[in-house]
């Protein structure tokens, strides 16, 4: 078969995998939300776009408080997806799963062209049907491989496919670049519109885009090397990685040397910055054994159980992971030479955990960060079993080994598809398979504490069963006691004191969580007629919550006096620190604004709305401004003329 006829029939059978990853993931699509989609994007009424007014799109792209950009590119598409198609799961769903099918199709052309270039620049010798069908078997395994499925029906978890689309797209603008270059023709400007087109999409969606210049400079280390057509040093391309890559390295290290508390705070962390290192060498061992021999019952979308380790020899599988994983690196350097394409996949991977599982303070285990990193190892597997030298079985193993793999990986996904789809069987399940996952044991509890304000029988002792062993897992988060007292009100169920006092005790022991401060206003929110907590414990709680001065904390405590007490003195001077603590948050000047203008203090009012002006916050523009001027005057208005609606202590 000549090479068109070949790359026409591999095109086809990549196709039928597109169709065959929509088949397993289509359970899937029935699913809810699940657990930071509801704060994230559930509840964020920024989203609720009326139109597609600039203002209205700014205000909900930059609604965020993931990452330090925000990112709006995710959260604008968020936006626009409930514009068009409603705020119904189903709809994110599908167009997560679009996304997968066309970061897909991306790394099939890339790897195509990466094939391509490789048996033009490194091995002439390189076989056709290496060169066609090897970009089909490891873009296909990746398609439908289980480890990928949180990052397509884990709906927030956009950020992260839409940041892989967008490298990944850059990446294929490297590789023609680079092949205009070492055919004599202009390809930089190639290469820079990947970097600053692509690139910044994908920084704007989630961060580990910035990773982009690294993913280039490891194909240029593996397969260019850095050579012009004549076969020189091309001084372009190492000025070009002098720029992105070794320049804002140096720069980030001088950054995290001299200001380590900008990047390095622990502080709200049960683990150390030393510790996290060392438990990162176990967790990228759990990546690649679920990589290469995944397992449903320990795949999950919870990995909050993953035991930190405290030292090189607790416990001994640390020293032993760090250990292989040097060994892992150093069989990549040592096979630049031979076998690049296995270098590269290890490299791949490395590069792929160079942000998230390295020494930034984030939690210690997701599988989402394998969304892109995973490629790089079925990329170096599928390069050894190709090249592998099995003479006269090699067309049997070499053909079917990949199609078994395959018809494997799709029916594990399919399972996990299946789980996803109903979430009491996805609470249950995880539960069961991460009983010291405080997380998945608490998502039981929530969903048993449904069933049983529905009626069932047995709900009621399982929902406080699994509440009671999520607050002793977690020894830090209120959650799940907080749960318990409103299921027991609701109920009609005595509350047991010991709730209240694990909530304080563990207000006074740590600092709020964002999870946390949710539960609190869960809290206040229930307080009076449904929740009848002695007040005295409400405030002893609320002064334990606040003893950090966390704005958010600070916000929920403000409503609480403002709606529960009557207290508007004490609410405007909790929403004054806000905005001292946090000049550039918009919502902060927000309820200040609106909370004097209740209070009938007008021309206070106005003068914060200046002092919010002069702030320039990111998404807002005259017409908010304009806005919030109209509901002043028009309060000023309904005070002249009937005096006593003034509220408040003003």
């Amino acid at each position: 078969m000549n090479k068109p006829a070949a790359q026409h029939a591999a095109t086809w059978m990549f196709l039928l995998t597109g169709l065959l990853t929509v088949a397993i993931y289509f359970p899937g699509l029935a699913g809810d939300y699940m657990f930071d989609d509801t704060s994230n994007l559930l509840n964020n009424r920024a989203l609720d776009v009326q139109s597609l007014d600039a203002d209205e799109l700014s205000s909900a792209a930059f609604s965020s408080h993931s990452g330090t950009l925000q990112r709006p590119v995710s959260m604008l598409s968020f936006a626009l997806n409930r514009y068009f198609f409603g705020i119904a799961p189903y709809s994110h769903k599908v167009i997560n799963l679009l996304i997968h099918l066309l970061t897909g199709c991306a790394l099939f052309i890339f790897s195509r062209l990466l094939l391509s270039s490789y048996r033009q620049y490194r091995d002439p010798q390189l076989s056709l049907s290496i060169e066609t069908w090897l970009p089909v078997v490891v873009t296909g395994l990746w398609l439908v491989h289980p480890l990928n499925l949180s990052s397509v029906l884990y709906i927030v978890q956009r950020m992260t496919s839409l940041s892989a689309l967008f490298s990944v797209c850059g990446l294929l603008l490297y590789i023609i670049g680079r092949r205009h270059m070492l055919a004599g023709r202009h390809g930089l400007s190639w290469i820079l519109a990947g970097l600053l087109l692509f690139g910044g999409l994908g920084i704007l969606s989630k961060e580990n885009a910035v990773l982009l210049p690294v993913f280039m400079l490891a194909i240029e280390m593996t397969l260019f090397r850095f050579r012009t057509a004549a076969g020189a040093t091309d001084k372009t391309i190492s000025v070009f990685f002098l720029l992105t890559v070794a320049l804002p390295a140096v720069l980030v290290t001088l950054l995290l040397v001299f200001r380590p508390e900008t990047f390095l705070n622990y502080s709200g962390r049960g683990f150390t910055l030393a510790e996290r290192l060392l438990t990162e060498g176990r967790v990228l061992v759990f990546y690649l054994k679920m990589i290469i021999m995944p397992s449903i019952q320990e795949l999950g979308l919870y990995h909050d159980d993953f035991s930190i380790s405290r030292s090189l020899l607790d416990p001994p599988a640390t020293l032993y992971s760090l250990l292989f994983l040097g060994g892992l690196l150093l069989l990549a350097l040592l096979m630049l030479g031979r076998r690049p394409l296995i270098s590269l996949g290890i490299i791949w991977f490395f590069i792929g955990h160079s942000l998230e599982s390295s020494i930034f303070p984030l939690e210690i285990a997701h599988e989402h960060r394998n969304y892109l990193a995973d490629y790089g190892i079925l990329l170096a597997l599928g390069s050894a079993l190709a090249q592998a030298p099995l003479h006269r079985l090699a067309p049997v193993i070499q053909t079917v080994t990949p199609l078994m793999v395959m018809l494997l990986l799709s029916y594990t996904t399919w399972l996990r598809s299946e789980q996803w789809s109903d979430n009491i069987n996805h609470a249950v399940y995880e539960a069961l398979h991460h009983p010291q996952s405080h997380r998945a044991v608490f998502a039981a509890g929530r969903i048993y504490a449904r069933l049983a304000l529905e009626g069932q029988p047995d709900a009621e002792a399982l929902a406080f069963e699994h509440l009671a062993s999520a607050s002793r897992l977690d020894q830090t988060g209120i959650m799940p006691d907080v749960t318990m007292v409103k299921l027991g009100y609701l109920l009609d169920r005595p509350v047991d004191p010991a709730w209240l006092d694990t909530i304080l005790q563990k207000l006074t022991d740590n600092p709020a969580t964002p999870s946390d401060i949710r539960s609190l206003q869960d809290l206040a929110d229930c307080l009076g007629e449904t929740c009848k907590v002695p007040e005295a414990m409400i405030e002893k709680i609320f002064q334990a919550a606040i003893k950090n001065e966390n704005p958010k904390t600070l916000t929920v405590y403000g409503f609480y006096t403002i709606n529960k007490r009557g207290n508007f003195d004490k609410g405007l001077e909790l929403f004054t620190r806000n905005v001292e603590l946090v000049p550039q948050e918009p919502q902060y000047w927000k309820n200040l604004i609106n909370l004097l203008t209740v209070m009938g203090r007008f021309d206070a009012a106005e003068q914060r709305l200046l002092e919010f002006k002069g702030t320039r916050p990111n998404g807002m523009g005259e017409s908010h401004f304009q806005h919030i001027q109209d509901e002043i005057d028009s309060a000023r208005r309904l005070q002249a003329s009937h005096p006593a609606t003034t509220t408040g202590n003003s």
